[in-house]
């Protein structure tokens, strides 16, 4: 096996001190609890991807334990076992070459939603600004199985997010930064779906007006090169 990526010496700044340091924040946020979820980044100039092993709490990873797979699932460098979850990280990356991270939560109120089996539809405009309008809910299949990569990936679509049946949520980006701000953004946005249905019936944004918002914020939102 090869020996696992970085930008330089082991230290801030590699690759996996990258995937260290959001897993914890994953924990610190409250989007994971023990050792929930799991993290993913590709490889730049590979068709390769570092994911998280299975069954270490974030606290305990090291860069050592993390695992190197390329797009087919075969482990390329590491000698811990990869998370259950690879098929969903490898077949996200397949379909989508944008994506450069991938970060799957089981964040309390997105999962709630994701319980119910329902899509969370766009009743914010912030949710429109980072996603593109509302998220759907992947067809239920089991854990860290193919069937479940394949309806995450199909229910993901061309959005950065999507939540997984009975599960929790699946959030991209071009990198762990995106990725992360992304998963905190659904969570709240789903906390907030939530407690509007306790004071009344969330209002959902028309298609027309979701189309239109999107296309805009795109033009101006953010610091454009």
């Amino acid at each position: 096996m090869t020996t696992l990526p970085s930008k330089g010496s082991a230290g801030p700044g590699t690759l996996p001190a990258e995937i260290i340091e959001y897993g914890k924040k994953l924990v610190k946020s409250g989007l994971v609890t023990g050792t929930g979820g799991n993290i993913s980044v590709r490889v730049p100039g590979r068709e390769a991807f570092l994911i998280t092993p299975s069954g270490i709490p974030y606290h305990e990873i090291e860069e050592q334990d993390l695992v190197l797979l390329d797009l087919e699932g075969n482990q390329l460098a590491g000698s811990r076992r990869p998370s259950i979850e690879q098929h969903l990280h490898c077949l996200i990356y397949r379909a989508r070459p944008d994506v450069q991270a991938v970060i799957h939560t089981h964040a309390v109120y997105t999962s709630a939603i994701a319980a119910t089996r329902q899509d969370l539809p766009p009743i914010l405009d912030t949710l429109v600004a980072a996603f593109g309008g509302g998220l759907k809910t992947a067809s239920y299949a089991s854990i860290g199985t193919e069937e479940l990569a394949q309806n995450a990936v199909k229910a993901l679509g061309k959005r950065n997010g999507v939540l997984l049946a009975n599960h929790g949520a699946v959030c991209t980006g071009e990198d762990l930064a995106q990725a992360f701000s992304n998963a905190q953004l659904l969570e709240a946005s789903a906390q907030t779906y939530i407690f509007a249905h306790l004071i009344g019936k969330p209002v959902i944004l028309p298609p027309e007006v979701v189309e239109q918002e999107a296309q805009d914020l795109a033009q101006r939102y953010g610091q454009k090169k």
